[in-house]
């Protein structure tokens, strides 16, 4: 069901069904391994969702999940990024980004899960270890034209956790195509990042 744009075989596996991915700095324009979803998103109303743990390592690292047309001109989709200066530094800031580009022009909403220095190292040490261990799911939901992004997750002590973003309207379907990248964004910085990416579920949704 999926094709591998941009190949790195050195970079990713597949074991007991899901995908391990490592991620390493490049340009954002020349991403290693773009997964790409062959069969078409449905039609109508749809929900499709990721469930992963990762190792962030960086500061620059990102997960990237969304619609892409064939020309990569236009897409529209969900972020999980890393910014910060420092392995584990005491003013993370640490982002789920609902993005589109189209007509040359970015467009996005952004939450913040640490926000700079109003977080500190301690709840920085504690989402990094969370994220590693405990299931994450990044969501891409369509409702009508509006596009809006969700990450969530159950704690170690069973507290449910959810973020959401504001959504984007695309007037067209920005394309077809689902694609996931993760990569890390700052080519200087070095370093590696890794994904292990266990589903993926797209669920039509009727009102």
């Amino acid at each position: 069901d999926w094709v591998v744009n941009n190949r790195d075989p050195n970079a990713f596996i597949v074991e007991d069904s899901k995908l391990l991915v490592v991620a390493t700095a490049q340009e954002d324009s020349n991403w290693k391994n773009k997964f790409i979803l062959k069969r078409p998103v449905p039609d109508g109303d749809w929900d499709a969702v990721i469930t992963f743990t990762a190792e962030l390592k960086t500061g620059r690292d990102s997960l990237w999940f969304g619609l892409v047309a064939d020309d990569w001109d236009n897409y529209l989709s969900g972020q999980l990024f890393t910014d910060y200066d420092g392995l584990r530094d005491v003013c993370p800031n640490l982002v789920l980004s609902n993005k589109m580009y189209s007509g040359g022009k970015l467009t996005k909403f952004d939450v913040a899960i640490l926000n700079g220095c109003a977080s500190n190292a301690k709840q920085l040490n504690k989402w990094i270890d969370a994220l590693a261990t405990q299931p994450h799911k990044l969501g891409l939901h369509k409702r009508g034209r509006d596009y809006h992004v969700t990450l969530g997750w159950m704690t170690a002590d069973g507290e449910e956790r959810q973020y959401k973003t504001n959504s984007l309207s695309s007037l067209r379907l920005p394309g077809k195509r689902l694609v996931i990248v993760a990569s890390v964004y700052n080519k200087n910085r070095g370093g590696q990042a890794q994904a292990l990416i266990d589903s993926i579920e797209i669920t039509r949704v009727s009102e």
